[in-house]
């Protein structure tokens, strides 16, 4: 008499690699009988095979298993799911496959399911199936729900016997065992057809966010304009998700960094977030999370910010000299001119001085010059000294707003975070096209 072993299921999550590259983990359930002690259900460390599963052939609408069990090398079981795969009759049954991973023979598998042992005639050898026909070498046993054994990974449709089945429960045909003499040998394989769907074998589980992708994933533009990062999230089926609240924070070099925000993703497991760009140029660190309380699955970009150039440059000579009142309440001065030629080149100096806060600005380079159309508003962006040494950027903006008869306006922020504030000046500023 058989020893039949039947064990306890045992949810495990196993990381699978699906046919399109994506990371999912499925959750499955796993009832197995062997001869000999029951070894737990554990996680494999062996890699983890990946769709399609060509331990079962063509049958019906699948390409190949819907279901594979995995007996592992270390002893344990492990059991996946390629969701690409229906019922294979287009209604509710299962093609099932077994890889023997182990070093030793199997001979049978116990399973438990809602009426997976209901067996009503339309097996994979019913002579029915469509637009794959029933396997080669068909029929196996009397059910048309048997399959054959392989010695390698991929399916055997040659003539010959196939496994038996032996049900348990013959009240609701929920349990039974599946047989193979002479067993599945060590690195071989098998498969067979189960009633009812996936689910059935595999009991569904709720979908999680698993993996969150950010687009672009880097990208370069000019300071003061704004940035719009798009995140999808999938669940461990590689499928989109919707009504996920995706958790946004911007990492910036230099600080400061902007605001953190979030999005709701959409039916197609998209939403989108935007942001302002620095003044001066920097880089972004963008990381978008799905968790709860903004943790893991997470993605990542980056955005780096760059100075204007070229088709943003305009051909414009500003002066400018004279004094002000800063944000910190100290009376600061400043004067130079800047020039750009024909070509757009930008050159001149600047200088800027706040004594009670020992800061003396000189330019070194002038890096680009911005405009309004009307040239009565200036961006100059360049590199300077601060007290005679080193080298930051720096961006001073000017308004000499004469159509309106408004008041001249200076405005400087260096990379050390100083900020005059933009105020109305006493001196002048001038603006002229080159």
């Amino acid at each position: 008499m058989k020893d039949w072993h039947l064990i306890r299921q045992a949810k495990v999550h196993v990381p699978l690699t699906s046919a399109i590259g994506v990371a999912a983990t499925l959750a499955f359930v796993v009832a197995i009988a062997a001869g000999g002690a029951v070894a737990p259900t554990r996680l494999a460390a062996a890699t983890v095979p990946t769709p399609p599963f060509t331990q079962c052939p063509p049958v019906g609408l699948d390409t190949s298993c819907a279901v594979l069990i995995v007996f592992n090398a270390d002893g344990s079981r492990t059991t996946l799911v390629d969701p690409t795969q229906p019922p294979f009759d287009g209604i509710e049954d299962t093609l099932v496959g077994v890889q023997n991973n182990s070093s030793s023979p199997i001979s049978s598998l116990a399973l438990t399911g809602p009426g997976i042992f209901g067996f009503d005639g339309d097996g994979i050898c019913s002579g029915f199936n469509f637009p794959n026909a029933d396997p080669a070498g068909c029929p196996y046993d009397m059910t048309t729900y048997a399959g054959r054994i392989s010695t390698t990974s991929v399916a055997n449709t040659s003539p010959g016997s196939g496994n038996t089945f032996t049900i348990t429960d013959t009240l609701t045909f929920s349990s039974g065992t599946v047989d193979w003499s002479p067993p599945i040998p060590a690195g071989g394989s098998a498969y067979f057809s189960l009633e009812g769907p996936t689910a059935s074998v595999v009991p569904p589980t709720p979908p999680v966010p698993t993996t969150v992708v950010l687009t672009p994933p880097g990208a370069i533009n000019p300071v003061g304009t704004k940035h719009t990062v798009t995140a999808t999230v999938l669940d461990q089926f590689a499928q989109p998700m919707a009504g996920v609240t995706v958790f946004f924070t911007v990492t910036r070099t230099p600080p400061p960094s902007p605001a953190p925000g979030t999005c709701t993703t959409d039916t197609s497991g998209m939403c989108s977030f935007t942001y302002s760009g620095p003044i001066l140029p920097a880089v972004d660190a963008i990381k978008g999370c799905a968790g709860s309380s903004s943790g893991p699955p997470c993605g990542a970009a980056t955005k780096t910010w760059v100075l204007p150039v070229g088709t943003a440059s305009c051909k414009v000579d500003v002066t400018n000299g004279g004094w002000m009142i800063a944000n910190n309440g100290d009376k600061v001065s400043f004067g130079g001119t800047v020039h750009t030629d024909k070509a757009g080149a930008p050159s001149g100096q600047e200088q800027y001085t706040d004594s009670p806060a020992n800061l003396n600005v000189h330019s070194i380079d002038i890096l680009a010059v911005t405009c309004s159309t009307n040239q009565e508003l200036a961006d100059i962006y360049g590199t300077a000294t601060i007290n005679g040494s080193g080298s930051h950027f720096f961006r001073i903006e000017l308004t000499d707003p004469d159509s309106t008869n408004g008041s001249d306006t200076y405005w400087i922020i260096l990379d050390t975070g100083y900020d005059s504030g933009s105020h109305p000046i006493h001196g002048n500023v001038e603006m002229h096209k080159t």
